[in-house]
């Protein structure tokens, strides 16, 4: 857990710890619960370094086109 946290620092995480917690600050600045539920979300996601799409949620399955059989393509000249 403290391997989590401690590495893999890039700059979207510092954005979003630093957006976090300056919405913490308005939120007990200006008493407003759905700011501090947003701050606290957001210094979550940067602390355990997770984001809205959970374990893998977001990615998706390629297929490899190259492993499909290929056909030839004839091509015929037309004249007039």
């Amino acid at each position: 857990m403290l391997q989590t946290i401690l590495s893999n620092w890039n700059t979207v995480r510092v954005l979003r710890l630093v957006l976090g917690l300056l919405a913490l600050g308005a939120a007990f600045s200006e008493h407003d619960k759905i700011m501090g539920l947003l701050g606290t979300v957001f210094t979550l996601q940067a602390v355990f370094n997770v984001g809205c799409c959970g374990s893998s949620g977001c990615s998706t399955n390629f297929k490899d086109e190259k492993s499909a059989e290929e056909k030839e393509i004839v091509y015929e000249t037309i004249k007039k």
